[in-house]
């Protein structure tokens, strides 16, 4: 991601924190939108038509759950991103039914049109914080058809997770993060982890064990949109990691106040550190 976005200068270092994103650009309109706007990925989510009813087809469309029907398809969305702007591309899976015929509908296109940027293909595989039964998407198909089908990707892979507002929440767990680098550590592709930024400080000894596992791994933090993330947080885990190893997928206006003062921070002690250099 970074390496591609600097190769079109639409950042000028390696820094997760520079990479823009738009949310559930899944309708057609949504889309649209998203394609006129100057953001550099765009996150989308995708799911079989009419997914666990008696309408159900194998035809992958744009929808968040509980939504199961759309007037966008994947393939439409493909080719209309493709087409038409230079940005990078998330696929958020949300059941296991709609990757096999997402990652071939990726191989079709792939054949007419250079997937010349960044994929990410994203889908929960392990449960998570706060979460007392099994929804995660199956762990061993989700990536075993990555690799048979569309290796040439980033894998997002993460956790099932809930935060409640007000009330005593769990976090990611050093087990939670082990069983994870079981999973991926031997894959070849680069590997981010989703995680929900409201977790993360409190979890940060076990995420900074993680990350330290491969110069492959980063995370990606986002929120609810009801998450009470604070900027002393994301500034703790700015100051404890490396710029290129965590991306922000966060709402304003926490951003763009944790943004000021993160890169205003950096560009003071670039500053400083030339200014001693020609004395």
């Amino acid at each position: 991601m970074l390496d591609y976005l600097m190769n079109l200068r639409r950042i000028d270092r390696k820094d997760g924190l520079l990479v823009t994103w738009h949310h559930a650009a899944n309708k057609k309109s949504e889309m649209e939108a998203a394609l006129k706007s100057d953001v550099m990925a765009l996150e989308s989510d995708v799911t079989i038509e009419g997914y666990n009813t008696p309408n159900e087809t194998d035809k992958p469309i744009m929808a968040h759950p509980p939504d199961i029907y759309s007037d966008n398809t994947l393939q439409e969305w493909l080719e209309a991103v493709l087409r038409s702007s230079n940005k990078a591309i998330k696929l958020d899976f949300k059941n296991i039914k709609t990757v096999g015929p997402s990652l071939d509908i990726l191989i079709q296109i792939s054949s007419r049109l250079n997937i010349d940027r960044p994929v990410w293909l994203n889908a929960d595989i392990l449960n998570g914080p706060n979460i007392p039964f099994n929804i995660a998407v199956n762990a061993s198909l989700f990536l075993s058809l990555i690799q048979e089908k569309f290796p040439n990707c980033t894998i997002s892979s993460g956790w099932t997770n809930l935060y409640l507002p007000f009330l005593p929440n769990n976090t990611y767990t050093q087990t939670m993060v082990e069983e994870m680098h079981g999973l991926v550590g031997n894959l070849p592709q680069r590997i981010t982890f989703p995680v929900r930024a409201v977790m993360a400080r409190p979890a940060w000894p076990h995420l900074s064990w993680l990350l330290s596992r491969s110069k492959r791994y980063s995370l990606t933090l986002w929120q609810g949109e009801a998450d009470p993330v604070t900027v002393e947080d994301l500034l703790f885990i700015r100051k404890n990691s490396q710029p290129e190893q965590i991306f922000y997928d966060l709402y304003d206006p926490v951003l763009s106040q944790f943004k000021d003062m993160a890169l205003n921070s950096s560009r003071n002690i670039f500053t400083n550190l030339t200014t001693m250099d020609s004395l």
